[in-house]
């Protein structure tokens, strides 16, 4: 199977970079706290301009980020298993320690602080009466319950697909006519967690198209050309979910609810999320080569703690910080919050990275999912001055040990002396 692996040549792996770094920062747009129990309902002349660029960027990029990313997922999981003539137990312990091991430590996190702040006012848990409920909480065993939690829900489902991964491409490889429209009918008819394997079949689906690319080889810059259709298609896709939203088409509408179904979920947001996936990608090239570029690749390895802290982070900031002075979302400055929450939360989780790779590296690598070291973040001449000021520091406390107790041992001659004279009655 290895000599029908992809090239991923250095120029993917860039744009593979950035679409993660946009995918994320988009996706933290969908959880940026306003102070509101419920969830805005984004519709179009709802309220002014501010509400209108909040809505766009959460029905829009922010919604068609996770398929991207589970494409992306998808495609990088092919190459891993076509490179090493199918090496699954690897790619499973490194996928384990990637993805599973982050996503439990931040679940347990998010949850021992709510339990915390549980005791002064209701929180999410207040839902979790069973024991069930509060390791879904955690672990999503059957189900994604709504809070604080929710995001890393993506990341119990992207294993589950890792898990899946040699299936899936003996399935693409052989009889992709058959098995991707049943993973589709299955995306866009199953709204409600019913499978217990998969909770959001976006993600399964997106993740076998990203295989069968791989396994076709085909160009990542092959649609670049039609970068402009895709941006007017995904613009507008994303207001017809905002009209949708807003009561238009009522009668469409009702005929799927006659029907169980969701007509956003069903038809808008399907076609939203593969337009806005398509839109992303062949944006991409526009913005490499240059700064952006340059500040993705850096930052690059803290996006994943900042993917798994942002809920969290951003709530403990805004109602310690933001709400006290500034007011919710119906305050003037909300607008300048909500545009500011992915930035926020990238240096949020760069700190939080570089103070553990201070005080405890290994707990750096494990918020990260490995994808940061203590070695990763030091060059060789740093990590020998670092070696060097350890050593003039420990020459230091060599001397003014043997200083003290040089001063210590002549204090205590003396007081010996001293004493010794005191009884044979000498002065």
């Amino acid at each position: 199977m290895s000599e029908m692996a992809p090239q991923l040549e250095q120029d993917t792996r860039d744009r593979i970079s950035m679409a993660r770094m946009i995918c994320v920062l988009g996706m933290i747009f969908v959880h940026v706290p306003d102070g509101e129990s419920g969830t805005p309902v984004y519709a179009l002349g709802a309220q002014g301009l501010s509400f209108f660029l909040e809505g766009f960027l959460v029905e829009g990029p922010g919604r068609a980020s996770a398929a991207l990313l589970s494409v992306v997922s998808g495609y990088l999981a092919a190459v891993a298993l076509l490179r090493s003539n199918g090496a699954v137990l690897a790619l499973y312990r490194k996928r384990f320690v990637s993805i599973v091991v982050p996503m439990v430590f931040w679940g347990v996190v998010t949850y021992a602080v709510y339990l915390l702040v549980s005791q002064s006012r209701p929180t999410f848990l207040a839902d979790a009466t069973t024991w069930l409920d509060k390791l879904n909480i955690i672990l999503f065993i059957t189900e994604m319950p709504m809070g604080a939690t929710m995001h890393l829900g993506f990341l119990r489902d992207l294993f589950v697909c890792i898990l899946l991964s040699p299936l899936l491409l003996m399935g693409v490889k052989r009889m992709p006519w058959v098995l991707l429209p049943l993973l589709g009918l299955f995306y866009v008819f199953d709204h409600g967690q019913s499978s217990g394997i998969i909770l959001r079949p976006l993600i399964l689906f997106a993740f076998s198209l990203g295989l069968l690319l791989a396994v076709r080889d085909v160009k990542v810059d092959g649609w670049d050309r039609f970068c402009p259709l895709f941006v007017a298609l995904a613009a507008v896709s994303t207001a017809l979910i905002m009209l949708a939203n807003g009561g238009a088409a009522g009668a469409l509408v009702d005929w799927f609810d006659q029907r169980n179904l969701d007509f956003s979920e069903t038809v808008l947001y399907p076609l939203s999320r593969l337009f806005g996936s398509l839109a992303i990608w062949t944006l991409l090239p526009i913005l490499m080569g240059g700064r952006f570029q340059t500040w993705v690749l850096r930052f690059s390895p803290y996006l994943f703690a900042a993917f798994c802290s942002h809920y969290l982070m951003l709530t403990l900031l805004f109602f310690g910080a933001w709400q006290p002075l500034f007011g919710d979302r119906h305050s003037a400055g909300f607008i300048i919050w909500f545009l500011s929450a992915p930035l926020v939360a990238m240096i949020i989780a760069v700190v939080m990275v570089r103070i553990s790779l201070k005080i405890s590296p290994p707990l750096a690598t494990m918020i990260t999912g490995g994808r940061i070291t203590k070695a990763d973040n030091q060059s060789p001449m740093a990590e020998r001055r670092r070696q060097g000021a350890v050593l003039g520091i420990w020459i230091v406390i060599l001397k003014a040990s043997e200083a003290i107790s040089t001063t210590l041992a002549h204090a205590v001659r003396e007081w010996w002396a001293a004493s010794r004279r005191l009884l044979l009655g000498r002065r």
